[in-house]
């Protein structure tokens, strides 16, 4: 798919130990087995990684792809910014 989702697919692999094969745009962050502050754990992991700043108020995602459409969007937005 994309670079954000190789790396965001990486994040989850090596925090929740959760199979390479699950991790698709479409699955669920619940179907995976994440709850509410596993999903913050992976947030501030992906702040680190991409250099963002995500702000708390963006965090109402349900699904891979919501996040990897988060990331790239706010990449955007704060380069240009920057």
């Amino acid at each position: 798919m994309s670079t954000t989702f190789d790396t965001l697919k990486q994040i989850v692999i090596d925090k929740f130990d959760i199979e390479a094969e699950k991790i698709v745009p479409e699955a669920t962050l619940e179907s995976l087995g994440l709850d509410s502050l596993d999903t913050f754990d992976m947030i501030f992991s992906a702040e680190e990684t991409f250099n963002i700043k995500v702000p708390n108020s963006e965090v109402d995602i349900k699904t891979v792809e919501d996040v990897v459409n988060l990331i790239d969007r706010l990449v955007k937005e704060q380069a240009s910014a920057a």
